[in-house]
């Protein structure tokens, strides 16, 4: 038993994973029978909190009587650092995202949020606590990890109702002038717009590739020279990304034609380090064979950079693989003096511009007419549309107009983060509702009231 409570605050807020908060006890003999990580359960106005010990302190100044304060917070709290041991964790085999947070937890997990299937070799840890686990796997597609009042471990979407649904959705909770409102505080924040976002589900090679190159072929028109002098034609190779369009190309000194487009063959082993994924050289238009030499990871996927290689299994692997790629074709003709010199450096340059391309494993999020561009999200452990739609809302849910308020009401139960609430009016001229982002509850002695962070949707001024 804790003994006589005279104040108590708990609190949770959506980047906070827990319940946690203080309680000011008279006994000093219950206070000293009190062990870290002792259950508590705590009635808040007729709700009841499921928590455990984190601290307690003793303070003393002298002259009143000492002060004694244990520290609580959800049972959750014992799957994070001091509490949880590290772990280092690779899923080679794929797995359902649900499965392998609670498998991190060693217990469930109330999903209310999407669960798709992750590849093998997409998921891997290192030095992670099993709340870093779930985090990983949930804030992939917008979500994020809260405690209910009963201890158990929640996992949900950023913003259970879009905005855009709010002013029709169920409310979780009413709150009135007349009934419930005690202050209220409106506040500015500066936000970056966001309507439109590119959600892809592999990491690319890079934000666009362009390559230059003699064409070396023994059986090219340069017929394998790689050196040449004042007078001769050498002939170089382009290769693009599809994504890239090329200017026209400068040199130093004498004249660059374009030829014609060149498809080849390209044999290459890529490697594969206890990951997933590999990288060609070059762009592939198709790939004509596959060797694994050693370890077999599966099937190869190209991904919608024609670069990136994936596989359905991580490894340590070689393969030898055999693709044709096309480049464009360019004639450099020297001239036989420059500046006095028969032999002489030439400095050719390429200049290329990226260009919207959507491939496969990508897909685009907007609302409303898309002027406002977000970056692109490039995640791994997205394959699903569904699971890539959730995270593109997220971004752009996040990128409305929303103002920060916060309210101080009488308590009620049943408050938590992520719940719809209508405002009557708290003296801003007509009812609104918002979404609340934060829950403080404090009590002292028979005074309870409730503090509440809300974020509500306004007119964009941009």
């Amino acid at each position: 038993m804790i003994g006589s409570v005279i104040s108590a605050t708990l609190s949770q807020a959506e980047q906070d994973f827990a319940w946690a908060g203080s309680l000011e006890v008279t006994n000093p003999a219950s206070f000293q029978r009190i062990r870290i990580d002792d259950p508590i359960d705590l009635e808040l106005g007729g709700e009841m909190f499921k928590l455990m010990v984190d601290n307690k302190t003793l303070d003393r100044d002298g002259v009143g009587m000492p002060r004694l304060t244990v520290s609580v917070v959800s049972p959750t709290a014992r799957f994070v650092a001091p509490r949880a041991v590290p772990m280092d964790k690779a899923w080679d085999e794929p797995v359902w995202a649900r499965d392998a947070a609670e498998e991190a937890v060693g217990e469930e997990i109330r999903w209310d949020l999407v669960n798709w299937l992750i590849p093998g070799g997409r998921l891997a840890v290192h030095e992670a606590s099993p709340l870093d686990v779930v985090r990983t796997i949930v804030e992939a597609v917008g979500g994020l990890v809260e405690s209910l009042p009963d201890g158990t471990l929640r996992v949900r979407h950023r913003f259970p109702v879009a905005v855009p649904g709010w002013a029709t959705a169920n409310v979780d909770h009413v709150l009135t002038d007349e009934s419930d409102n005690l202050s209220c505080r409106e506040s500015h924040v500066l936000r970056n717009r966001v309507n439109k976002v590119l959600v892809r589900g592999y990491l690319p090679s890079g934000d666009g590739f362009l390559s230059v190159e003699v064409d070396a072929r023994p059986d090219g028109p340069n017929q394998g020279r790689t050196t040449f002098y004042g007078g001769d034609t050498a002939h170089l190779l382009i290769h693009a990304g599809k994504e890239v369009s090329l200017a026209d190309p400068l040199v130093s000194a004498g004249v660059i034609h374009p030829g014609a487009w060149q498809e080849m063959k390209v044999t290459q082993d890529i490697v594969f380090n206890g990951t997933a994924t590999a990288t060609l050289d070059k762009p592939a238009s198709t790939i004509d064979s596959v060797i694994w030499i050693g370890n077999n990871l599966g099937p190869l996927s190209k991904e919608a950079d024609d670069r990136t290689i994936t596989v359905p299994n991580a490894g340590v692997a070689i393969a030898r693989v055999t693709y044709r790629t096309r480049a464009k074709a360019w004639r450099l003709y020297g001239p036989p003096m420059v500046a006095g010199l028969d032999e002489y450096p030439v400095n050719v340059r390429f200049v290329g511009s990226t260009r919207e391309i959507l491939g496969a494993g990508e897909i685009y999020c907007q609302r409303g007419d898309g002027a406002f561009r977000g970056p692109d999200i490039s995640e791994p452990l997205l394959t699903s549309d569904e699971a890539k739609r959730s995270r593109g809302r997220a971004e752009i849910d996040a990128g409305e107009a929303l103002q920060e308020v916060s309210l101080v009401c009488l308590h009620r139960p049943g408050f938590m983060p992520g719940q719809l609430v209508e405002v009557h009016d708290a003296l801003m001229g007509q009812s609104w509702r918002g979404k609340i982002t934060s829950v403080s509850h404090s009590a002292d002695g028979p005074k309870l009231i409730t503090s509440l962070e809300v974020v509500r949707h306004v007119q964009s001024s941009v």
